[in-house]
């Protein structure tokens, strides 16, 4: 009977491990997705092309793909800084806040940046220019990568990405440091549960951030 017992709770444990390395494995091309998307953006309506777009290796570790990503998240942010200062420069103050200012209509920011662009004959880039630089340069863009810094879970982001779509067996011998024992399936769970919790979260505020971007073109295109 308790053989039975523990058999289940071990099944069930596996069950848990493999849904969280799936969920870390989604969560980390989530990463690539998002930067590509945002990376179109700006060569569609800035003009810029800051670097191609980047794809996840399943063959190098989960720390190397986040750095790489990282890297191309600072240039999306250099740029935007850099465009931002020059439409600053270019337009007056109450102009850039009616852009900035999410209680502005669309319908009057859709008013203003078109007004600008014309008057701007598309030195901003296109008509959409001035607003992709001002939200992206006024969001959280900076405080959404990958966050690499925490010690606690180096095992996991030492794993190569493709070993997270592993048996739970493979994945817990893994997650063990050389030299020393087997870890339970409750450790390995610990383990990848700390590194998504940390992984997650800024994840889907960077989502956030595209996905507002991206609502404010659709939307303001139809006011236009």
């Amino acid at each position: 009977m308790l053989s039975v017992i523990f058999g289940k709770k071990d099944e069930s444990k596996k069950e848990e491990l493999i849904r969280c390395t799936q969920t870390l494995h989604h969560y980390v091309h989530k990463y690539f997705n998002i930067t590509n998307r945002l990376l179109k953006i700006l060569n569609t309506h800035l003009n810029q092309s800051p670097s191609p777009a980047v794809s996840a290796d399943e063959c190098e570790s989960i720390e190397k793909n986040c750095t790489r990503v990282r890297d191309v998240m600072r240039l999306i942010l250099d740029v935007s800084e850099r465009e931002d200062k020059h439409v600053r420069k270019s337009i007056d103050p109450s102009l850039y806040e009616q852009i900035a200012f999410s209680g502005v209509s669309l319908k009057d920011k859709a008013a203003v940046i078109k007004d600008l662009h014309q008057e701007t004959l598309g030195l901003l880039g296109n008509v959409f220019g001035p607003l992709v630089t001002v939200q992206l340069a006024n969001s959280d863009l900076g405080s959404v990568m990958p966050p690499l810094e925490q010690h606690e879970f180096q095992l996991v982001l030492a794993l190569a990405l493709g070993d997270l779509v592993e048996s739970s067996a493979r994945i817990t011998e893994l997650l063990c440091e050389p030299g020393s024992r087997q870890r339970s399936l409750d450790e390995a769970v610990v383990l990848v549960e700390d590194a998504l919790s940390v992984l997650k979260p800024p994840c889907d505020s960077y989502n956030d951030i595209l996905s507002e971007v991206e609502a404010y073109i659709t939307i303001i295109s139809e006011n236009i």
